[in-house]
């Protein structure tokens, strides 16, 4: 295997910008993200500045050393930081086409990100994936519905003209889990993650004004991330404005995530 030929061919390359190098240093792009989007990049249509994709074969390109749900884990977080957009792919396993930020089109252009998302959703992102779920089963279809109306008396629970009881549910949790592990005490402001997953749940923990990480990485131990992960974007799906408490409306659509199982 050693002495295989290995030769580098002229005639076949892409403008690879330093740019993306600038923002692994920088620690914009963790280096997994990084890995991916220089492959996305070195697989995408020079004409189209498109990589077509699945994260099962994204896996698999990686010699499986990334599971596919972690792949698709960094395929959102690079969409999420701009690098790349795609069509929610919500209830979908298939390949799909991903745009690439700034891509060098073979006929002098590049990928402008903002006009292709218009042009291909036609209306906001969680619209899409409401598109993603057309032509499922009817009873699966029941269960989304239920969901939905479930996760809008929710909203309805904890918003500021609400008068239940619950708004001060997520103070009470926290003083229940900071008597219970006073020894283990793991203050948000100098947790130090050792793991994507409890990056992850940090990155929450901030988002929910959270000081101590205990409930976060009992979640993590008790539902595990894509079950967070999924409470978390409904969450910030959620109006600004509406939700008085963000932790106790976290804790109740995990509740709902864990029936809808």
């Amino acid at each position: 295997m050693e002495n295989l030929p290995f030769e580098i061919d002229n005639n076949d390359y892409v403008k690879l910008p330093r740019s993306i190098k600038t923002a692994l240093v920088d620690g914009y792009l963790r280096f997994e993200e990084y890995s991916v989007l220089v492959w996305l990049w070195i697989n995408a249509n020079p004409r189209s500045g498109k990589a077509h994709v699945s994260y099962a074969g994204l896996s698999k390109d990686f010699k499986e050393k990334y599971s596919k749900n972690h792949i698709n884990r960094l395929m959102l977080n690079l969409k999420r930081k701009k690098c790349v957009w795609f069509v929610g792919q919500q209830g979908r396993r298939s390949s799909f086409h991903v745009d690439i930020a700034s891509y060098p089109l073979s006929n002098g252009g590049f990928v402008d990100l903002e006009i292709r998302s218009k042009q291909k959703s036609g209306r906001s992102e969680s619209g899409s994936d409401d598109q993603s779920l057309a032509g499922v089963p009817t009873e699966v279809s029941d269960v989304l519905q239920k969901l939905e109306s479930d996760k809008s008396a929710l909203v309805e629970r904890f918003s500021f003209t609400s008068k239940s009881s619950f708004g001060r549910s997520q103070k009470n949790d926290n003083e229940k889990e900071n008597k219970n592990n006073r020894s283990t005490r793991r203050p948000v402001r100098s947790f130090s993650p050792r793991s994507f997953e409890e990056e992850k749940c940090l990155e929450i923990a901030r988002y929910l004004e959270e000081v101590d990480m205990s409930f976060m990485l009992s979640a993590l131990k008790r539902y595990g991330l894509p079950r967070i992960e999924n409470a978390y974007e409904k969450l910030k799906r959620t109006p600004s404005g509406t939700i008085e408490n963000k932790g106790a409306y976290f804790n109740a659509l995990l509740s709902i995530a864990g029936e809808s199982g």
